[in-house]
């Protein structure tokens, strides 16, 4: 026994059972990890093409009360526009059932439901080529209730598997806490093994009369080896503690900020900046920095002026390896720096500038190459997810055409505003603009400078509004403002300036000026022509009809169930 003790294989075989074990149990939890994080990106999925499913039936949805109101309208007054409208909606919404159909393929419980759709869409069609409109319009009922039945199933999947995503999330939590336990206890194995190898080594040396130069020298070796464990721990911790902060980010400036602070802990003794490519793509901007004093580094400086952006790639300068220097400093470059591009899904979003101090602090840092590598791709991965969710919530409220809010967002902004206005017990004002006489100019000069004198308009709009003020597009070539805080007085003052405005427009059209682009507005207030949304948009509407009854080119206001003109 005492022979196997003193045996000095005993203690190395231990530390590579030990560090093999660790690689595996790596190995392991990195897999284990990963598969937690695909399923909660599944799940999160998942979530997102319910959504989808639900914003394309809330479309059909819409639709069909549009081809509804528009075959009650041809009923009244056999206008053959409504007609010619009607049936063009009709083969639009076949288009849409079909693309119902392919979204909810996932859905087998839908079947049914999208293929009745299918059914009562094309009988539809078919009604209406005949002019069955008693037929047509049953069956817009009949659509209308079988999308209602689908939008009750989907919310129910909605919320399953939103409920199937929370719970992904707290399986990836309670996952990464068990990983990091379990790594405490992989270390203070391995910590153990290295003290029992101390005391085995300190044995052998007393008894083989080792030399006080080797005891030195191993021990050296074992501080190292802490050291080194200790920075790789460190550097754990705070990329676990950067990687929650980034799941919590909710704008791409909390990432900057987060960035800012995390970059100089896991790099100490330097200073640099984040440098993010600008929209327009021509140039870069610093948007956060760490150091004292701050980097050399411009504030704006273009792409090219970085050899890591020209080369795609992290790019070192330390004097007599590289000696090109990068062209984005204010004066003197720096002795020592790397440049490391931010890359996410292929696409380059900027840099990150990192200046040493000296040699000590470089081959620190190029030691822990990895680890900045690891940084760096966190934070362009949170990058270019926010900026993704920024664009597709943009694009979720925004009309394509003008750039104003689209009429969902209108009616959301309209019962929030209105119970603001509620609350504060102040007044609110609503518009409802149309651009006269459209259609003939539609038919005119062609759909596309239509669309030119809806963008123009919409400019107008934006430019003559308030900050708080909301502009929406109603719909085809109505307009709705939304305008908080405004009294009679000031909502008659502020219609006139707008449509002054509009009739000062001058739109280029088949190389020439067209100068007669006028609009009518109908106003109604809050509380004093109604309480709720669809009351004040009903009177604003009559007002608007008013407005262009009496010649066009003016603004009513509601007055006591009735309107007058201004």
């Amino acid at each position: 026994m005492e022979r196997q003790l003193t045996n000095p294989k005993v203690p190395i075989i231990l530390i590579l059972v030990a560090a093999f074990g660790s690689v595996c149990f790596s190995i392991g939890a990195g897999f284990f990890l990963y598969r937690n994080t695909q399923n909660l990106v599944t799940a999160r999925t998942w979530v997102e093409h319910t959504q989808e499913v639900l914003l394309s039936i809330q479309q059909t949805s819409q639709l069909v009360e549009r081809l509804d109101a528009e075959m009650a309208f041809y009923g009244a007054t056999q206008h053959n526009d409504s007609l010619k409208a009607a049936q063009a909606d009709s083969v639009r919404l076949q288009n849409l059932v079909v693309n119902l159909r392919d979204l909810i393929s996932d859905n087998r419980k839908e079947d049914q439901n999208v293929q009745a759709l299918a059914k009562e869409a094309e009988i539809l069609h078919i009604a209406l080529s005949g002019l069955d409109l008693g037929r047509a319009r049953q069956l817009a009922m009949r659509c209308q209730q079988t999308l209602s039945l689908m939008t009750e199933q989907e919310n129910q999947l909605l919320r399953e598997r939103m409920q199937a995503s929370r719970d992904r999330a707290q399986i990836s939590i309670a996952s990464q806490v068990g990983v990091l336990l379990l790594s405490i206890l992989v270390l203070a194995a391995l910590f153990s093994l290295m003290v029992r190898d101390v005391l085995i080594r300190a044995r052998i040396a007393r008894e083989w009369a080792v030399t006080t130069q080797q005891l030195e020298e191993t021990n050296h070796e074992l501080e190292r080896t802490m050291g080194s464990l200790e920075r790789h721990s460190h550097d754990a911790t705070v990329l676990g503690a950067y990687r929650d902060e980034l799941q919590l980010c909710a704008s791409i400036m909390q990432v900057y900020r987060a960035a800012s602070v995390r970059l100089p802990q896991l790099l100490p003794q330097t200073k640099g900046a984040l440098c993010i490519i600008n929209n327009s793509r021509h140039t870069l901007e610093t948007v956060a920095s760490w150091g004292d004093p701050a980097p050399s580094l411009s504030e704006v400086f273009p792409p090219d002026s970085c050899c890591g952006l020209r080369g795609g790639r992290m790019r070192w300068r330390i004097p007599g390896e590289s000696e090109i220097d990068c062209t984005h400093f204010i004066g003197l470059s720096p002795a020592r720096y790397v440049c490391v591009p931010l890359v996410a899904q292929g696409d380059t979003l900027g840099i990150v500038f990192v200046e040493f101090s000296d040699v000590a602090s470089l081959k620190s840092v190029q030691e822990r190459e990895e680890v900045l590598h690891q940084l760096v791709q966190l934070t362009a991965m949170a990058h270019a997810s926010l900026e993704l969710r920024s664009k597709l919530e943009n694009q979720s409220i925004r009309d394509a055409l003008t750039g104003l809010f689209n009429r969902y967002f209108m009616q959301v902004a309209l019962d929030r505003e209105l119970a603001r206005a509620t609350r504060r017990k102040s007044t609110l004002a609503v518009f409802m603009i149309d651009v006269d006489h459209f259609k003939s100019f539609n038919d005119r000069f062609s759909h596309a400078a239509g669309d030119t004198v809806l963008r123009e308009v919409a400019n107008v709009l934006q430019k003559t509004i308030r900050s708080e003020d909301i502009a929406c597009r109603y719909g085809g070539e109505e307009f709705t403002v939304i305008l908080p805080e405004t009294t009679e007085e000031s909502a008659l003052e502020r219609a006139d300036n707008l449509r002054m405005a509009v009739e000062a427009l001058r739109t280029l059209v088949d190389e020439g000026l067209h100068t007669e682009i006028t609009i009518s507005i109908g106003i109604a207030l809050f509380p004093a022509h109604g309480n709720t949304s669809e009351t004040l948009l009903r009177q604003a509407d009559a007002a608007l009809y008013r407005a262009k009854n009496e010649g066009r080119n003016r603004a009513c206001i509601v007055t006591d169930g009735a309107t007058y003109t201004v």
